[in-house]
């Protein structure tokens, strides 16, 4: 047959019916809604390196399925394109290729580009979101730290693992990854302890926003991962990393953090008394128990975020700076900066401390939401929320209607009370339950709680008020509240806090 004249994607406006294309498929996968396969997906590229998104609809599976695979070649003959509608490009192109009734494919064995078509971006771009944000890019580095698989949530492709990336430069990126690509870099790390250095590829990336950095995720079951693969770019990357003095080639690099999911899932261990507010009684006492209360309001004229050190979670300060003008040696001038108590930290990030009063049969009493239960509670960071708010106009004195949210919800509280607490014998409405770095000046029967030690709950739509019954329905509902969204990501900076008094005396 008759192919006629090369064309390449990048004039694929040019082609006709007696030209033809030559493209390798990179990657290939099934678009599925309501359990039916709608369609089958492909990231392809021609011999000059340009990436296209090319499908097949259902109604030409007969025709086309047996013949595609990854990692193939192929000559294309009369395709068909088709809008990009969603908003969102796989390649950054407007259009797709289509497989259709009149289109013809046949194997290609003298395909001439590149075999993976990898399009690395600097780490830099990624985290200062200059990188493209509305279609995939690929990164490449060794994992200096990890944290375990995650597999809270029901739905298996919402599992996912932690990973932070460093480049040859030492940048450090972190990547979320989701699904099946999770469990397998989670299986060669554990299989693996014995490797020094573990260099992966990750192709097909989505850039994530959290607090104002930018982050890589995977992207379902597009992302394309290798690790330590024999493969040029990382036998490539490897030596050069080699040449870096600074690496230690010869120890052990890959650190492994505490698993997100263990302090919320821990505060829930062990046997503690459930009590009411009315039993919250003086003087207190060094105990940890159970509480459970519904939000009924938030509190105005209360701050409802802070700026935290984004390495230690500590609160930051303003202090004085002197500038120096070069050319006017006597010209000083003095500016506010912000700075965090240890002289290590260098970034800072914006935190909930939303002042909440909660109620139940007996009782209400305050309690300060923070960071970590706020945002899994409200999908969106304290960042973020802030700059919505701003564009607003709305005074800082009031808090985001976004936050309205919270009312009327049943939540459990595990309550620690430290031995801080019971030796300075301060009042009820004085106590910080854990410890925090923030101690907010509260009201009468108002109690300020970190995020260590506050947990949340699904709504218990439960009208009972037995302490057996509204036991029985939150232990049933424990698992319901690490529900992960992959759309967010968490700070992978968040430790165990120092007692308030450090704070308050500082």
């Amino acid at each position: 047959m008759e192919i006629g004249n090369k064309v390449y994607l990048n004039n694929i406006d040019q082609i006709d019916e007696k030209s033809h294309i030559k493209v390798r498929v990179l990657k290939i996968w099934n678009f599925v809604r309501n359990n039916k396969v709608c369609s089958i997906e492909m990231i392809i590229m021609d011999e000059e390196g340009t990436q296209y998104q090319a499908r097949v609809f259902n109604q030409n599976f007969s025709r086309f399925r047996h013949l595609l695979k990854e990692d193939e070649s192929y000559i294309v003959i009369k395709p068909n394109m088709a809008a990009v509608t969603n908003g969102f490009s796989y390649t950054g192109h407007k259009q797709t290729l289509t497989l259709d009734w009149k289109s013809i494919l046949k194997k290609c064995d003298d395909f001439s580009g590149p075999v993976n078509g990898f399009m690395f971006v600097d780490f830099n771009s990624i985290i200062e979101q200059t990188c493209p944000k509305d279609t995939f890019f690929d990164v490449i580095g060794h994992i200096v730290s990890f944290r375990p698989l995650e597999t809270s949530n029901p739905v298996p492709s919402k599992h996912y693992i932690k990973v932070t990336l460093s480049n040859l430069d030492s940048v450090h990126l972190k990547v979320t990854i989701f699904g099946s690509q999770a469990y397998q870099i989670s299986e060669y790390l554990k299989n693996n302890p014995t490797v020094n250095f573990v260099v992966i590829v990750m192709q097909f990336l989505k850039l994530n926003i959290w607090n104002g950095l930018g982050e890589a995720k995977s992207h379902f079951e597009v992302t394309k991962l290798f690790i330590n693969s024999d493969i040029y770019e990382i036998n490539e990357f490897k030596n050069k990393l080699k040449c870096h003095d600074n690496f230690g080639i010869t120890e052990k690099s890959i650190t492994t953090l505490q698993s997100y999911s263990s302090s919320y899932t821990d505060d829930f261990k062990g046997n503690f008394p459930l009590k009411t507010i009315c039993e919250i009684t003086e003087p207190i006492k060094e105990m940890k128990f159970l509480l459970v209360a519904s939000i009924v309001n938030i509190r105005q004229n209360l701050p409802w975020y802070y700026e935290a050190c984004k390495k230690c979670g500590k609160k930051i300060i303003p202090v004085p700076k002197t500038n120096h003008s070069y050319t006017n040696p006597e010209g000083i001038s003095e500016t506010m900066v912000v700075e965090c108590t240890n002289a290590q930290c260098k970034k800072s990030e914006f935190q909930y401390i939303i002042p909440i009063n909660v109620q139940d049969c007996t009782g209400t009493i305050g309690l300060t939401l923070f960071d970590r239960e706020a945002r899994r509670l409200l999908n969106i960071s304290a960042y973020e929320l802030k700059k919505i708010h701003d564009a607003a106009g709305d005074s800082d004195a009031l808090f985001p209607m976004q936050l309205n949210v919270l009312k009327n919800r049943k939540f459990g509280f595990v309550v620690d009370i430290t031995e801080y607490n019971s030796n300075q014998s301060v009042s009820l409405n004085q106590v910080a339950l854990e410890s925090d770095d923030v101690v907010q000046p509260v009201q009468k029967d108002v109690i300020s709680q970190t995020d260590e030690s506050f947990t949340p709950s699904t709504v218990d739509k439960s009208t009972a008020t037995s302490p057996c019954k509204i036991s029985g329905d939150l232990k049933r509902n424990l698992q319901e509240i690490y529900d992960v969204d992959s759309g967010y990501d968490l700070s992978s900076t968040k430790a165990k806090r120092k007692s308030t008094a450090e704070e308050t005396h500082s």
